[in-house]
């Protein structure tokens, strides 16, 4: 699937129906990146597409509408993204570690996602577009949980280290670097810090005992 920033060049007479859901989808991230989500209004969709409310309208129903079809495309570029980066990698640790930077990169390239993502999480209750939310991140920490299992079965990582658990602490090291690089405002120098964080990310799955023996 294309990315967000691809399709804001593409010619507006050539667009699909679904490339232009695609480039409202775009634009919301594009917004997102520059105002809080509360802010993203039709009216501020169609004003950076340089189109009228009408038309945002005539490719969804609603608002809430084009807020899942944010979190359906972040769900599916999020998995390409990790899909393409562990293809090729033969060993269990090494497809984590390229799962790692597959999501900082992903983000470094698309920084609205977690301020539409955090704003969504916030709510309580359940809405369609936070029911995609949530299985949406259910389905990655699975997914994550079966790269712990299997870098744990080849012998590189312990056998005691609690799969189910294991990406709690791998998703909580890119929200921390999600945090800094707003504070710092350096999109850029994110997966060159997320390379640096990875080793010690990994000491902590590996347990005391073993980092400390350079195990």
């Amino acid at each position: 699937m294309s990315t967000p920033a691809n399709l804001e060049t593409m010619p507006r007479h050539r667009l699909s129906t679904d490339q232009r859901q695609r480039e409202i989808v775009a634009s919301v991230l594009a917004l997102a990146r520059e105002r809080g989500p509360d802010a993203i209004t039709t009216q501020a969709i169609a004003d950076r597409m340089g189109v009228t409310q009408g038309a945002i309208f005539r490719h969804f129903p609603d608002k809430q509408a084009i807020w899942l079809a944010v979190f359906v495309w972040v769900r599916e570029s999020l998995g390409a993204a990790l899909a393409a980066a562990i293809d090729e990698t033969a060993s269990p640790l090494a497809r984590i570690e390229q799962a790692f930077l597959a999501h900082v990169a992903f983000i470094a390239n698309n920084p609205g996602v977690p301020r539409v993502l955090f704003h969504e999480l916030q709510y309580p209750g359940d809405s369609p577009v936070r029911i995609e939310v949530r299985a949406m991140i259910e389905a990655y920490r699975q997914r994550l949980s079966q790269l712990f299992r299997q870098a744990k079965t080849a012998g590189e990582l312990p056998a005691d280290l609690d799969s189910t658990l294991a990406p709690v602490l791998f998703i909580g090291a890119v929200q921390g670097l999600v945090i800094q690089t707003a504070l710092a405002a350096d999109e850029a120098g994110m997966v060159e810090r997320a390379r640096r964080l990875f080793p010690l990310l990994l000491d902590g799955y590996r347990g005391p005992a073993k980092s400390l023996t350079g195990a």
